[in-house]
């Protein structure tokens, strides 16, 4: 294919936790001129390395994965972030005649490059850690009678507890004067929308291969340190308290812990549960997408082959 056609050319390979994505992305990268391009919520950031499965750093050093161990876990990287700075370097890859090939399982960022974007307000951090504030002193409760009051149509469908969606949702109005739920309705423009993607998806074959994946990958998180990590990282000046990505699987389990919530001896097979009940919902997310082609894990040559056939 000429590189006139690549420049408009789009991998992406979606696959639930514990399917080998990485595996399979520094196949492909050995052999095709790609430009890797992470696609996980918590991944994203600097010290998050144990509990989000990050690719070790001898790795990255080998085969660049941007957006993975870039941003700063004091600031927030919200999914308007991601599919902004994901536009720049899919431009880049195409300026040095790469396909980008963007890889990993946070499905909202998926959903937003195949569907695009409503124009909300990025993140204001001096009106979440006021919100902040506010939880902490009056409780959530309060911030959930608040929301309902500045947008009901939002409260309808965030739960009571939530407190991370009551906080951006109440941000969102703070920063604008307008609701979230207004924001939802408006128009979306996708600028992915001129591009060819080739849509990669990973399903896994063997549920009961798959549960023992799950078991093994967490028991070597926990061997490799889950917990001195996230005392680390708990233990960082800025970061805030409702940060998104110490809610994520692994960190959640590993700061009951801490707190005192949750018995060591149970951290195993509760984060075991938490990954089974993350690969539910992605999985759900992966049949409301259009694949170009599916494919059972531990099928790299057969990729490999499909993409040859497709594009190279």
């Amino acid at each position: 294919m000429q590189n006139s056609e690549l420049t408009k050319k789009i991998i992406t390979l979606v696959g639930p936790t514990a399917c080998d994505k990485t595996t399979t992305a520094i196949h492909l990268a050995k052999k095709f001129p790609l430009s890797i391009i992470g696609v996980d919520s918590v991944q994203i950031y600097k010290k998050f390395d144990i509990g989000s499965a990050k690719p070790p750093q001898k790795i990255l050093e080998q085969y660049k994965h941007h957006l993975v161990d870039e941003v700063d876990p004091q600031n927030i990287f919200s999914v308007k972030d991601f599919y902004n700075h994901t536009h720049r370097l899919i431009l880049q890859a195409h300026s040095e005649h790469r396909v980008p090939l963007l890889v990993g399982g946070t499905m909202m960022y998926f959903n937003a490059l195949f569907k695009g974007i409503n124009d909300i307000p990025a993140g204001n951090e001096i009106i979440r850690d006021e919100l902040q504030k506010e939880l902490e002193v009056n409780g959530i409760k309060k911030l959930f009678n608040d929301l309902e009051r500045v947008d009901p149509e939002s409260a309808r469908v965030i739960k009571p507890n939530d407190k991370q969606r009551i906080i951006r949702a109440l941000e969102v109005f703070k920063i604008s004067s307008k609701k979230l739920s207004d924001f939802k309705k408006a128009k979306i423009i996708n600028i992915f929308e001129e591009y060819d993607f080739v849509n990669i998806g990973i399903f896994p074959e063997d549920r009961e291969k798959l549960q023992k994946k799950i078991r093994e990958r967490v028991q070597r998180m926990i061997g490799m340190g889950l917990l001195e990590e996230v005392k680390e990282i708990s233990g960082l000046k800025n970061i805030p308290k409702n940060h998104p990505a110490l809610n994520s699987i692994n960190y959640k389990e590993a700061i009951q812990v801490i707190n005192g919530e949750l018995d060591i001896s149970n951290l195993e097979d509760q984060c075991v549960i938490s990954t089974r009940q993350l690969v539910k919902r992605q999985l759900t997310w992966m049949r409301n997408f259009n694949f170009s082609k599916t494919f059972k894990t531990d099928k790299l040559i057969e990729v490999e082959k499909f993409l040859k056939e497709q594009i190279f």
